[in-house]
Order: C-alpha cells, then sequence, then structure tokens
C-alpha cells in the first residue's frame, strides 16, 4: 500500500500524508528574550519550514534547506535525473549505483515491506502513474490495467546490494515510489544537520513531516496539532507533546478525486490496486527523531485499526488513528500524551490486550 503522488511542481500533499503542524499557535516561540525564527521554502516535493530557537544566522538556514533539497533530487520519481528514476528505467536490465540516501531509504522500505507483508511496498510506482491523482489526469483505471501494474509491485523482486552499492528491480516495467519515505528521512536528516551546526531548539516541517528537535523555547516539550480531516487547513482534533522526536500524519482526506459519487483517495491498497478502505481517515505517529516516522504511519493506516495498533508496538512507536466514525485509536504512550481539541471526536476504550496477540500481518 502506497500513497499516490502528483508529479513534480504541483501542490502537493502526498508523500507522507499530512500532519499539520499548528506549532505557530502551540508551541513556545520566545522565552527569557530568546526569539525563534522560521523560514520557509516551496520546493517541488511540498512546503518546508524550519524553525529555529537559537543559531538563527542563515548558514544554518541553509545548510538546513540545502540537506532537504540533495534528498529530493535524488528520490523524485517524475524528474528524469533522479537517482530513483535511473533505477526504473534500468528495471529488468542490471543494477545500478545508488547513494547511501536512495539505499537507505530503500532499505527502510523493504524492511516495512518485510513486516507489513507488502501492505507497504515501495515497487508501487506503476500503480502511482496509472491512477494520476493529484496529476490532473485522475481516472479510475480499467480492471485489466489495474491488474497489469499490480502484476509489477512487488518488494521481494528488489535486490539491494549494500557492498556493491547497488540497487536491482528484477521486472522490466518494476518502478519505484519513496513518496511514502522521503519526507520523513529528509526530516531527520536536517535534525541531523542542525543537531551538527549546535541547534538545540527547533522545529522541521517538511510538508506536514515534522521533526521536533529538543525542547520548545520555554523547556517543556513541544506540541503539534493534528489536523481534522477534510476540514480548513489549521483546524485540529487535538495535540501531541513531542521532545525530541519525529511526528508524521498520513492521512485519506487530502489528494482525491469523485466520479459519480464515490470519492478515491490517494492512498493505494496493495492488494487490491484500488484506495484502502478500512474506516481509517489518518494516522499519526510519533517516535524517536532519529527515526523515520513517515513509513510507519502509512503502514499503520494501510494495515487497519487492530493490525495497526499492534503493529505500532511492535516496532515501538506510538500512534493515533483517526476512524472515519470520529473515534480515536490510540497506543498506550500516546494516550498519555494527547490532547483532545474537538469534542466532536471521542477516544475509543483501551482495547483488550490479547489483540496484540491475535493481529495477523
Amino acid at each position: 500500500m502506497r500513497k499516490a503522488r502528483a508529479p513534480a511542481r504541483t501542490v502537493r500533499a502526498t508523500i507522507g500524508a499530512f500532519a499539520i503542524l499548528g506549532f505557530a499557535a502551540l508551541a513556545a516561540t520566545c522565552s527569557g528574550g530568546n526569539v525563534s525564527v522560521t523560514r520557509t521554502r516551496d520546493l517541488p516535493y511540498s512546503r518546508c519550514s524550519l524553525t529555529l530557537s537559537d543559531h538563527t544566522d542563515p548558514e544554518t538556514f541553509a545548510a538546513g534547506f540545502g540537506r532537504i533539497e540533495q534528498i529530493f533530487q535524488k528520490m523524485d520519481m517524475y524528474r528524469e535525473d533522479s537517482e530513483l528514476s535511473e533505477v526504473s528505467r534500468a528495471a529488468g536490465l542490471h543494477p545500478v549505483q545508488a547513494s547511501h540516501d536512495v539505499r537507505e531509504v530503500m532499505r527502510q522500505g523493504l524492511e516495512l515491506a518485510a513486516m507489513t507483508s507488502g501492505r507497504f511496498d515501495p515497487t508501487v510506482g506503476p500503480l502511482v502513474r496509472l491512477w494520476g491523482i493529484g496529476s490532473g489526469t485522475a481516472r479510475v483505471p480499467a480492471p485489466s490495467l489495474i491488474q497489469a501494474a499490480l502484476g509489477l509491485v512487488d518488494w521481494r523482486r528488489v535486490d539491494r546490494a549494500e557492498e556493491a552499492q547497488t540497487i536491482y528491480l528484477r521486472r522490466s516495467g518494476m518502478s519505484l515510489d519513496f513518496g511514502a519515505l522521503v519526507k520523513g528521512y529528509a526530516a531527520v536528516e536536517t535534525g541531523r544537520i542542525l543537531s551538527a551546526r549546535g541547534v538545540k531548539s527547533a522545529i522541521v516541517d517538511i510538508g506536514g513531516s515534522i521533526l521536533a528537535l529538543g525542547r520548545s523555547p520555554r523547556g517543556g516539550p513541544w506540541r503539534v496539532g493534528l489536523q481534522k480531516p477534510g476540514a480548513p487547513h489549521g483546524t485540529l482534533i487535538g495535540a501531541v507533546l513531542a521532545g525530541d522526536e519525529a511526528v508524521n500524519t498520513s492521512g485519506a482526506y487530502e489528494r482525491f478525486f469523485v466520479v459519480e459519487g464515490r470519492r478515491y483517495h490517494h492512498i493505494m491498497d496493495t492488494r487490491t490496486g484500488y484506495p484502502v478502505e478500512n474506516g481509517i481517515e489518518a494516522v499519526t505517529v510519533i517516535c524517536p527523531r532519529l527515526r523515520n516516522a513517515d513509513g510507519p504511519s502509512l503502514s499503520i493506516l494501510a494495515l487497519g485499526v487492530e493490525a495497526g495498533l499492534a503493529f505500532a508496538l511492535q516496532i515501538g512507536v506510538d500512534a493515533v488513528i483517526v476512524g472515519s466514525d470520529g473515534r480515536l485509536h490510540m497506543t498506550p504512550g500516546a494516550r498519555r500524551r494527547f490532547q483532545l481539541l474537538d469534542t466532536s471526536y471521542t477516544i475509543a476504550s483501551r482495547p483488550s490486550p490479547f489483540l496484540y496477540t491475535r493481529a495477523r500481518f
């Protein structure tokens, strides 16, 4: 399962989904005379913001944005000169030399694919291109075309050779899409750059993939807002507390089209070739800042509520699942850090501990 993505240069909310960081209103921005500074850039992949509470010199901002751009350039499936496109063009022909960044994201994607029995799959490119959601040419493909594309989606046909530093797609027509990984990876890497330059307190927001570096200027955790599905940007369900952690939301509500009264969103089910339908509107994941929260949030959404909660506990992340019925399902750790702001939602009762031993991925 993966999210369909718009071509480069369009407004995007696809790769990892949409967390909204309401930190402009929620997080402390000044304390003891120290004022946070925010800089924003619109990059081909998404809008990116850096908010620094110290070391606010232009060079530090440039270093952070430079790292984001470097990663995006390598992993954009719609750029002909990207490494990802080069690997996909060589499918069925030969292995391709790949940078550490691309090999590492490939490793993360294959690991999630193995753990979810392919519900998360970084080879979903053919299916994403077929639906074209967000590109202006979105349509419901013919069943025969969907089946043909599904035949090219198979993470088990990817060879990643760390010693040779290559990636090889074994079947012609396969293609990679790192849309559900790249923003979270870029957030983690930008955090590394800022830390190396001495930054102690910052927010990295890459199209909704958030890295909360250190603690807020007031000394407490950052408060990260969770966007209400389908509501105007900035309308929040609640907030989670995060300190030196990554926060990412995958949602089925930001990019879609409607045909004959039926909504088709951008998150694909790799079992059927159609958008996922399991009653989940969004999933937010919180994890240590050196881990990519992007892929896990999408994996949980693909698995459904029960298996998703079990998976979150299995890999050691906190998760908030927003059901289309207005109920919020959470791991125990997420319950302790969540603040409900919209009382039209209810927090579901704690699931039985037996749930986590029964789940099958």
